[in-house]
């Protein structure tokens, strides 16, 4: 009787280990697990450029006070509804799409402001004198 208990123990502790093992080799039943060859790599759908998404979408204020132009390091306003941060002192725009600022010098130069004087960072809005 002592000996059936122990068979029974330990098939028990086996059968245990072999599910702990199949159930953490084997993929899951997620959106990652059918792309590709099941690696978990890749998603199922295809990824979007940046560049096709909305512009605009919710930043938080702490992100707001630290971010700067990559250009310059200053301090950059939020404009536009919420779609552009933008640098006061060159006119660059850097745009926000779906919550996220795309935050390259190239992006702000695509974006750039035509009221602002020149590139070079020392120049300020231009000023429309009246005739």
């Amino acid at each position: 009787m002592k000996g059936l208990f122990k068979l029974i123990f330990w098939a028990a502790i086996i059968g245990a280990i072999i599910y702990a093992v199949k159930n953490v080799m084997a993929p899951t039943n997620n959106e990652f697990a059918t792309a590709g060859n099941g690696s978990g790599v890749l998603p199922k759908a295809p990824v979007k450029s940046l560049d096709d998404a909305p512009l605009g979408g919710e930043i938080s204020p702490e992100l707001l006070r630290i971010l700067v132009c990559p250009e310059d390091k200053g301090p950059l306003e939020l404009v536009d509804g919420g779609k552009f941060l933008l640098n006061p002192r060159n006119g660059y725009k850097y745009p926000i799409r779906n919550g996220i600022p795309v935050m390259l010098i190239e992006e702000g130069k695509k974006y750039r402001d035509p009221n602002f004087a020149n590139a070079n960072g020392a120049g300020q809005a231009k000023v429309k004198q009246a005739s």
